[in-house]
């Protein structure tokens, strides 16, 4: 029987490691089949980034640890624990590790494609 309760956490999902930094899809389309909401993990190493890019989901970034600077469409702004951002649609973004530790973020936007998914989180989620 299938359990009606779904909990992830970084053990038990799909992983995309980058230079510098690893993310987690914790909630998706693919572990979910709901396409409303996505949830990600992301533990970016000291002066580290996510690269700019952009998609036409609209974007919140809440900063769980570390300092950080997030860029969107050409400006900048030093963000810390306990600060959200907000990403517009197509907006440029991304966000640099300022300090001396890991920064972490959670991310909430609307699913990308399954496909998607399985592009930027490319190591198989482990069974739940």
């Amino acid at each position: 029987m299938h359990d009606p309760i779904l909990v992830t956490n970084k053990s038990n999902s799909r992983t995309g490691n980058y230079d510098k930094f690893t993310t987690w899809l914790l909630l998706g389309e693919m572990n979910t089949q709901q396409s409303e909401i996505s949830i990600q993990i992301t533990d970016v190493q000291p002066n580290g980034m996510q690269g700019l890019h952009r998609h036409s989901q609209v974007q919140c970034y809440y900063i769980v640890q570390g300092q950080g600077e997030v860029l969107i469409d050409g400006a900048s702004k030093v963000v810390n624990v306990g600060d959200a951002i907000l990403i517009p649609s197509n907006a440029e973004h991304g966000i640099r590790n300022m300090g001396a530790t890991v920064l972490q973020y959670l991310t909430a936007n609307r699913c990308f494609a399954s496909e998607v998914e399985k592009q930027t989180w490319s190591e198989s989620e482990l069974t739940l």
